[in-house]
C-alpha cells in the first residue's frame, strides 16, 4: 500500500513509525497547488492532506487514490458525492481539536468584548469594555465544540443555551448577548445566517464563529455592525467582504 503525505504535517516520530506500518510512506514538503497535487497522488493508494486543494481538483487526483485522511473534522466544504461516484473515502478526524477550538473561541469573545485589539494597536482607547460576566451566550451546535465552550462559558458566569437544529431560530438568538456558532458545514447550515438573523439580534450584541464562513452571510454581518451589533471575532478569513478577524461596529 502507497501512502503520500503530500505536504509538512509535522508529524512526530511515534505518529510516522504508526503510519509506516500500514504501508510504503512517501513524504512532501510544501503546500501543492492543484498541478503538483496531482504529481504527487501518482500511484497513491492513501493521500493525507491538510490545506492541499483537494475540493477544487478532484478531477487531477490520481485514479489509484482509495482513501484521503484530513487532519480536521469538518468536510462539509468537499464536494463529497463527487469523491464517492470516484470511489474514494474521506476520513476525518473528530475531535482531534475540541478543547483547543473551544479555547480560541472563548479567546476571541474576550478579545472583542474587551476591545483588546483596540488596546494592542496604536489606535484611541476605548472608555467602556465590558465583561463575559453575567453575559447570555447562545451556542449554535451541540456537538463536541460547541459543549466545550458551554463549559467554559458557565465557568466565566455566562447564562449558556445551546441551540439545536429544529429549535426555533430567531426566537433564540434575540435572547442572546453573544451569538457563537459551533455548527459544521452542510446542506442544512449553509447560508443558515442572513440579514433577518443579524437583524433579530439585540442592540450592543456580539457575533463569534470557528465555524465555516458560508454558514453566514458576510455583507449582512457587515451590514449589522454598522446597526445593532456592537463587535464580531471570525475564525475563518477570506470572506468576500476582505479578509478580518476582530470587528467593531
Amino acid at each position: 500500500m502507497n501512502i503520500h503525505v503530500v505536504e509538512e504535517l509535522n508529524l512526530t516520530k511515534n505518529q510516522k513509525a504508526r503510519l509506516e506500518k500500514l504501508g510504503k510512506v512517501k513524504y512532501f514538503l510544501g503546500v501543492p497547488n492543484e498541478e503538483e497535487l496531482d504529481k504527487r497522488s501518482e500511484n497513491a493508494d492513501i493521500l493525507v492532506v491538510s490545506w492541499a486543494p483537494i475540493d477544487t481538483s478532484i478531477s487531477k487526483i490520481n485514479k489509484s487514490v482509495k482513501l484521503i485522511s484530513l487532519p480536521f473534522t469538518g468536510v462539509g466544504f468537499l464536494p463529497l458525492k463527487e469523491f464517492t461516484l470516484k470511489g474514494i473515502k474521506i476520513a476525518n478526524s473528530p475531535g482531534y481539536s475540541t478543547e483547543a477550538v473551544a479555547e480560541f473561541g472563548i479567546g476571541l469573545m474576550i478579545s472583542v468584548v474587551r476591545k483588546i485589539n483596540s488596546y494592542v494597536k496604536s489606535e484611541p482607547k476605548p472608555d467602556v469594555t465590558s465583561t463575559l460576566y453575567g453575559k447570555t451566550l447562545i451556542i449554535l451546535g451541540a456537538g463536541r465544540i460547541a459543549t466545550s465552550v458551554g463549559n467554559i462559558g458557565r465557568s466565566l458566569g455566562m447564562k449558556v443555551i445551546l441551540w439545536k437544529r429544529g429549535d426555533n431560530l430567531i426566537k433564540t438568538i434575540k435572547e442572546a448577548d453573544i451569538l457563537y456558532s459551533a455548527l459544521p458545514l452542510s446542506d442544512e447550515t449553509k447560508n443558515l445566517l442572513g440579514e433577518n438573523e443579524f437583524k433579530a439580534m439585540k442592540k450592543g450584541s456580539y457575533f463569534i464563529t470557528t465555524s465555516h464562513n458560508q454558514i453566514y452571510n458576510p455583507n449582512a454581518l457587515l451590514k449589522a455592525l454598522d446597526t445593532n451589533l456592537t463587535g464580531a471575532g471570525i475564525d475563518l478569513e477570506g470572506t468576500n467582504t476582505g479578509d478580518y478577524n476582530n470587528c467593531e461596529g
